[in-house]
């Protein structure tokens, strides 16, 4: 069985580029969050934020969007793929946080993330 420590060692092996890294680290974290149990019976949808139908603009520090079953809730989601020592700095989040505390428009009117 292979582990989570050689999925990210192959990873980072394989990538071109840390765009790359990120775009397939995203890729597991909304498939991650689609099939552990924690997750899957309550989150109904996982985007990624470029695939989300309800985005406006470019990326703007959001990875994931999740639409809750029963609720319709949404979350924003960030993913952060760095080297385990790297210490997670204010700055590497700001823009998530000013993104994700924004209203957003949708087909069934204007909503805000419930959860980041």
């Amino acid at each position: 069985m292979t582990t989570l420590l050689e999925i990210l060692a192959e990873f980072r092996e394989a990538a071109r580029s840390n765009r790359e890294m990120g775009d397939k680290f995203e890729r597991l974290i909304a498939n991650y969050l689609l099939t552990d149990p924690q997750y899957a019976d309550r989150l109904a949808e996982v985007w990624l934020w470029s695939e989300w139908p309800d985005r406006s603009g470019m990326d703007v520090g959001i990875d994931l969007v999740a639409r809750e079953r029963g609720t319709g809730d949404y979350w924003a989601i960030q993913c952060k793929f760095y080297d385990p020592d790297y210490a997670l700095q204010k700055a590497d989040i700001d823009s998530f946080f000013t993104a994700s505390g924004k209203r957003f428009a949708t087909s069934q009117g204007e909503r805000s993330f419930a959860h980041r």
